[in-house]
């Protein structure tokens, strides 16, 4: 019966593999970034104005970048490896990092809208913490907690609207996970690194006090989206580093929902199936198809952040968003050279800080 199944399972693992490493779009108020300055006793405070962002093809924004992250895991089962790295039984993982974060704008594929490239360069990254009940090494994380390299494009219009993408081309899973190919702490929805700089704007003029909300769907598995709502105030007026700016504090809410891929690899190996097998033969596929499980489950997650705005240059001079969120896997899968089914369980917690200040760019 291996001999049956075999080509099942091999393809099955790749397509495993391919979701596990899958980075679909490569995403808190925090101790902040050096160099700083505000005060809001001084800023004049205009009664009502509408905001909106300045962007041109071919400008280039860069942001110093400070990230702290603390990440909480365990795991149980024989099957806890997706990836070259064992997922540990359970670990306490502190992170920190800095650097720039670079925008750059071109011309979005409709008149009134930008695409907004957002890439990373770290250079200052450390860990702390335990694995497995054994310190880790302060120069490098363990797999499952690594801040992988940003490099994400964005359509927005000038009110900061992120308006959705065609997937890529080259991702087959684009349209499978949605925004979830990447399971790292810095691609789970509420905690993704390389945002926006900024919360969207409505289509109404605003003065200090004024608040706004809007909400979205996002593609997760097959036709079920979740929802993301979005709610802003102007706070009040302050200055950064002697410019005046509007404060406004954001609430995110990324409502829970779960997806299990097991029907679609069901649907996928279907076509597979020997149509020669003997009745015993059938039994093992019928019950390798039963108990095959792949749930990936998320809590609904928020995030606060404040945007330092500058209304007559038409960008924000500093965001600092914090966020956690709380997610769940519950496998039930084939070993590739055994074909018995192993399952794992696993439970993550991420609470996360990014602070950001211009520091580069056309209104620097």
């Amino acid at each position: 019966m291996r001999s049956k199944l075999a080509v099942l399972i091999t393809a099955l693992t790749l397509v495993l593999a391919a979701c596990a490493g899958s980075k679909a779009g490569e995403s808190t108020t925090t101790a902040g970034v050096s160099g700083s300055e505000s005060s809001s006793s001084t800023a004049p405070v205009p009664e009502e104005m509408l905001l909106t962002y300045t962007l041109s093809a071919g400008d280039t924004f860069v942001y110093e970048v400070a990230i702290e992250q603390n990440i909480e895991m365990s795991s149980e089962g024989e099957g806890s490896s997706l990836g070259d790295e064992e997922l540990p039984g359970s670990a306490s993982v502190q992170l920190t990092a800095s650097g720039t974060f670079t925008f750059d704008v071109a011309d979005g594929p409709e008149t009134g809208t930008y695409s907004v490239t957002i890439t990373s360069d770290l250079t200052d990254v450390s860990a702390t913490g335990t694995v497995d009940g054994e310190a880790i090494d302060s120069d490098e994380a363990p797999e499952f907690a690594e801040i992988e390299p940003v490099s994400v494009t964005v359509i927005v219009d000038d009110q900061g609207n992120v308006i959705p993408d065609s997937p890529a081309a080259e991702d087959p899973f684009a349209d499978l996970l949605g925004g979830l190919g990447g399971m790292g702490p810095g691609a789970v929805p509420g905690a993704e690194l390389g945002q926006f700089f900024g919360p969207p704007f409505p289509d109404d003029e605003v003065a200090v006090g004024d608040t706004w909300s809007d909400s979205f769907e996002t593609p997760g598995f097959g036709t079920e989206p979740f929802t993301t709502s979005v709610t802003s105030t102007v706070a009040r007026g302050d200055t950064v580093d002697g410019v005046d700016v509007l404060v406004v504090d954001s609430e995110v809410v990324v409502e829970a929902f779960e997806f299990d891929l097991g029907e679609f690899f069901v649907g996928l190996f279907s076509g597979f199936l020997p149509d020669d097998a003997s009745a015993e033969e059938q039994a093992e596929i019928d019950a390798l198809i039963e108990n095959l499980r792949f749930v990936m489950s998320f809590d609904e997650s928020a995030s606060q952040s404040t945007t330092y705005f500058d209304p007559e240059a038409g960008i924000s001079r500093q965001f600092d968003v914090t966020s956690s969120s709380l997610i769940g896997m519950d496998i039930n899968f084939p070993d590739e050279e055994t074909g018995e089914l192993i399952g794992f369980v696993m439970n993550m917690a991420i609470d996360q800080t990014v602070s950001h200040k211009l520091a580069d760019g056309p209104s620097a």
